[in-house]
């Protein structure tokens, strides 16, 4: 007798038993419950109002040129147990694990572990999860890992739930080429306790909708011996189908990749940020510029060995919080901020860890030239420490003509200020603006 899979019928309570997933399937009716309790290679499509239990431990790993599980029309579905998702199609064109392709589908789906193959490419091709469309998906789930690119893909859904322990794409040994690990244009909620790239892709790519996420860590790594292409930021929020609002809650945010790729980067929408540490070997720890409408970031720490803090807005103002912020000489000072930017700096020490002597020297706040007062910038409460050389400064005007307006609520520095900056609330003579080599 069958036992790898059963039908319970809800009319009557009766259970048959089956080989095969396919024909409990085509002998169940509206709200009746499939169980598997053994390994299957063989596909799972989803119909509509009836359940799938998956015995703890049960691999479904289906072979074929298709989804392992995949809704083939609209489907309302439930999909419960411990279960482990795989897909091990050999062929060159990878497919997903799990597809949802159908805007009227609601899907909910625990399992223990989902896991794939992908495509060795930049590309997203294989992904764990893809959520092509939906009315709304909900996945909980031990892991989700995918050898080279994508683990979740969310295009076309306004009411996702996202709970994993782990997300992770690439290992040492078959890093991700380039692809997001996570990408979402939607709205909903996302809970994460580590999300990894091993590889040159962003961790979390969010392209559109209203995202509210908690995501205790965030890194991408680099593997070894790897000749190192250029990386994505391992947080990138940029504008596709709809302006993006992201939320995100973290312990960490840290891009590990020694030759290059921000920690985040921003270029339209919203963006709240709320967290311990952002940090990068090589590249930007915060990337703001283009079409961002407005940015709040709060961090203990933001750091870049290399280079620092890029802005580039002209709407509303960013607001950057920090109890320390760090960087390097690499994009001419701690924080950059282009023409016509807006923004404001909060409660910080700044430390350029730059000691040598050749251009562009150690500064704080570097802010190139342009007409007469063509940024509005304020600072609160900020420390700032450089070097000491005669060509260093906390905060450096690059023009020669034009005086630029800063609004100042407090600044201790141990170089002065560069020709050219004014300072139009605190100065040396009402003790908000202190300037002192003792300071550190």
């Amino acid at each position: 007798m069958a036992t790898e899979v059963s039908l319970r019928k809800i009319s009557s309570g009766l259970i048959t038993f089956y080989s095969t997933y396919s024909d409990a399937s085509d002998n169940a009716e509206e709200y009746d419950v499939i169980s598997i309790y053994a390994d299957l290679d063989e596909q799972l499509i989803l119909k509509n109002l009836f359940d799938i239990y998956i015995e703890p431990g049960t691999v479904i790993n289906y072979s074929g040129e298709e989804p392992t599980i995949y809704d083939k029309d609209v489907a309302v579905c439930n999909i419960t147990g411990g279960g482990i998702i795989k897909n091990s199609y050999s062929g060159t064109s990878k497919v997903e694990c799990i597809a949802v392709y159908n805007s009227g589908s609601s899907v909910n789906i625990e399992c223990l572990s989902i896991e794939c193959t992908g495509d060795n490419s930049s590309s997203v091709g294989g992904a764990c999860v893809n959520v092509e469309a939906a009315e709304r998906f909900s996945l909980k789930c031990k892991s989700v890992s995918n050898n080279y690119n994508a683990a979740i893909i969310i295009s076309d859904c306004n009411d996702y739930f996202i709970n994993i322990q782990e997300v992770e794409s690439g290992k040492p040994n078959t890093p991700n080429a380039g692809a997001p690990v996570i990408s979402i244009d939607g709205s909903g909620s996302v809970y994460i306790n580590s999300l990894t790239c091993t590889g040159y892709g962003s961790c979390l790519k969010h392209s559109g909708g209203n995202l509210a996420a908690t995501i205790y860590k965030t890194n991408t790594l680099l593997p070894a011996n790897e000749t190192p292409p250029t990386a994505e930021p391992v947080v990138m929020v940029e504008e596709g189908n709809s302006p993006p609002e992201l939320v995100l809650y973290f312990n960490e945010i840290k891009n590990y990749n020694s030759n290059d790729g921000d920690a985040v980067k921003v270029t339209g929408g919203n963006a709240t940020l709320i967290g311990n540490n952002i940090y990068c070997v090589n590249g930007l720890s915060l990337n703001l510029t283009d079409n961002i409408q407005s940015a709040y970031i709060k961090s203990d720490n933001i750091i870049s060995l290399t280079k620092g803090i890029n802005i580039d807005n002209e709407n509303d103002p960013i607001v950057i919080e920090a109890n320390y912020i760090e960087g390097s000489n690499g994009n001419d000072g701690v924080v950059r901020s282009a023409a016509g930017s807006n923004y404001v700096l909060r409660n910080a020490k700044i430390k350029n860890t730059y000691t040598g002597t050749t251009t562009p020297f150690s500064i704080g706040i570097y802010i190139p030239g342009g007409s007469a007062n063509d940024q509005t910038i304020e600072i609160e409460n900020l420390i700032i420490v450089t070097g000491t050389e005669e060509n260093d400064f906390s905060i450096f005007r690059n023009d020669m003509t034009n005086v630029i307006s800063i609004k100042n609520l407090g600044l201790f520095v141990n170089r002065d200020i560069s020709d050219k900056v004014e300072l139009l609330i605190g100065d040396d003579t009402n003790f908000k603006y202190i300037s002192d080599p003792s300071v550190v």
